[in-house]
């Protein structure tokens, strides 16, 4: 007598089409958390911007310039020659600039912010200050050239000290918004009729700003250094450090940035660089912060539903190699606990460093579930054996996170293995014969009873 097939409800097909359905679905809860995330991390930037606002923004430091008002005569249509004047200004020769920077962090809420305190000093030198003569038509009225230096947030200013030798230093006056969109500001008022003489000197800033630090390569030879008792630093912008040096508890760099090497004018008449971004030109220090805990919860939700997907499989294992049949309500239940320890990891990262609220997470989650496998698989070594899988999966997780460079590498690695390990275990299974009723015993012939 042959043994009937089982019927497909009970069949091994419609039970990996069940959970794989149950695997997607949680792709819903993740894709909540990850909205949660992204909200918070929205809320955490809203706190910075806030403090950036009250104590000083991303700061940009560039160089004193000269400026010379220039008067033309133009002709209107009508014929009537009108006077108007406009504003030229000269980059210096050279600038040697340095910057000292001690940072502290401020707080609003649970977020934190670095905000640093600069002590600047520049060194500048113009070699040629009527340069500017040749340059434009018109009659350039020497006795009226200034100093000026501009600054992207004048709310970050908390001292300008400009000395440069016989020139006697001038109220420091606003001058409102200068080219590139700068605040500028009067440092010396100073005559050109006479021969011509290099100007030099230095101006001391004392700023306050946050996040990041530049350098705004105004001058035809800009050097730059600076100095900050930062671990983390991420030097970018348009510019790389010529040299560098990074230690546990500080780092300090050095530019040197070129005429040649940007293309802005060394002399401009006002408005002709409003139309430049001067971002583009900037270079310097970002207070980076490795391992930012919004970051790294977003890459740890990328692998969700992969760690379910794999509880799942382990799950599904335990019922091909053993007589146990799990109800679909207690995957479920197995996918929520899951997708909760992402939740929970998001809380805790808030408030705790990452790794000891990934560990916290992970044993929580590892004990509740261990346990729960134990009571319905009716053997506690297979809460055992489902404890030390978790285990080892989250182990890998934390790898995969941190390890940003290589995680598709080692993340394409470990499914390869696991599936190989699959098709090894389950090589021998009769999968046509996984949920079929075992058959009822069949009465003895009497003619083989003695």
């Amino acid at each position: 007598m042959s043994v009937p097939r089982p019927q497909f409800h009970r069949s091994a097909t419609l039970k990996l089409l069940v959970i794989g359905f149950l695997a997607l679905l949680m792709a819903i809860p993740l894709s909540m958390l990850d909205g949660l995330r992204h909200e918070r991390q929205e809320r955490r930037s809203e706190a910075e911007q806030a403090l950036a606002t009250s104590y000083g923004d991303a700061q940009w430091v560039g160089a004193p310039l000269l400026r010379v008002p220039v008067e033309v005569r133009e002709t209107r249509r009508d014929g009537v020659i009108v006077p108007r004047r406009y504003w030229r200004y000269q980059m210096p020769d050279r600038v040697d600039a340095d910057a000292v920077l001690s940072v502290e962090r401020r707080r609003r809420g649970i977020f934190e912010l670095p905000v640093y305190q600069a002590e600047v000093t520049l060194a500048v030198t113009f070699a040629h200050p009527r340069e500017m003569f040749a340059a434009g038509d018109g009659d350039v009225q020497w006795a009226l050239a200034e100093l000026v230096f501009g600054v992207v947030d004048p709310r970050g200013l908390r001292r300008i000290e400009p000395l440069f030798g016989n020139i006697p230093a001038a109220r420091i006056e606003s001058l409102g918004e200068g080219p590139g969109g700068m605040a500028m500001f009067r440092l010396a008022s100073l005559s050109l009729d006479g021969a011509e003489t290099p100007i030099a000197g230095q101006l001391k800033l004392g700023l306050a700003g946050s996040r990041r630090f530049d350098w705004l390569p105004l001058a035809r030879d800009y050097r730059a250094h600076l100095r900050a008792p930062w671990p983390d630093p991420n030097f970018s912008g348009a510019f790389s450090p010529t040299r560098s040096r990074v230690s546990a508890d500080a780092s300090e760099a050095s530019w040197q940035v070129l005429e040649f090497n940007r293309n802005l004018p060394a002399v401009f008449a006002s408005g002709d660089i409003d139309g430049i971004r001067m971002d583009r030109h900037a270079f310097g220090v970002a207070l980076y912060e490795p391992g930012d805990v919004y970051q790294r919860n977003e890459r740890t939700l990328k692998y969700g539903l992969l760690v379910i997907a794999l509880s799942f499989g382990v799950f599904f294992l335990f019922e091909t190699l053993s007589t146990l049949r799990l109800h679909p309500v207690q995957y479920l239940l197995v996918g929520v606990a899951l997708a909760t320890f992402f939740l929970v990891l998001l809380a805790a990262s808030e408030h705790l460093r990452f790794g000891l609220a990934y560990l916290l997470a992970a044993i929580a989650l590892i004990a509740m579930i261990a346990g729960y496998a134990g009571a319905v698989l009716r053997k506690p070594r297979h809460g055992g054996v489902i404890a030390l899988w978790l285990a080892l999966l989250y182990a890998t997780l934390y790898v995969l996170v941190g390890a940003e460079d290589y995680a598709l590498l080692a993340g394409s690695g470990l499914v390869l293995a696991l599936i190989g390990a699959t098709m090894y275990l389950t090589r021998r299974i009769d999968w046509y014969a996984f949920g079929a009723p075992v058959p009822p015993e069949l009465p003895i012939p009497a003619e083989h009873v003695s």
